[in-house]
């Protein structure tokens, strides 16, 4: 399920989840639960919308309500140094979202 950042935006909009997962490069990727819809955002052409920081997609949901966030990332920890692969090696902390 995709979501347009342009549909998000309003006052009268309420994501019940945000999870803001961290990526290559420092870029960070939105991930919504909206409309019992899980799904990246992307921009108006097609194109899956990249922040910098947090900061960034706060400034981008400025007018939503949102209920809970997450700053999310995957490790690599366990790869880098040879060990037995644990699987699912992801760190999930709720921030604080309010504007």
């Amino acid at each position: 399920m995709k979501h347009r950042l342009s549909h998000l935006n309003f006052n009268d909009i309420e994501i019940p989840e945000l999870n803001i997962h961290s990526f290559e490069m420092g870029d960070y990727l939105l991930e919504v639960d909206y409309n019992d819809h899980k799904g990246y955002v992307f921009d108006d052409n097609d194109n899956i919308v990249k922040f910098k920081n947090v900061t960034q997609v706060k400034e981008a949901l400025n007018e939503c309500r949102v209920k809970s966030a997450f700053l999310v990332h995957q490790s690599a920890y366990d790869e880098m140094c040879g060990a037995a692969d644990k699987g699912d090696n992801e760190l999930k902390v709720e921030i604080n979202f309010n504007h």
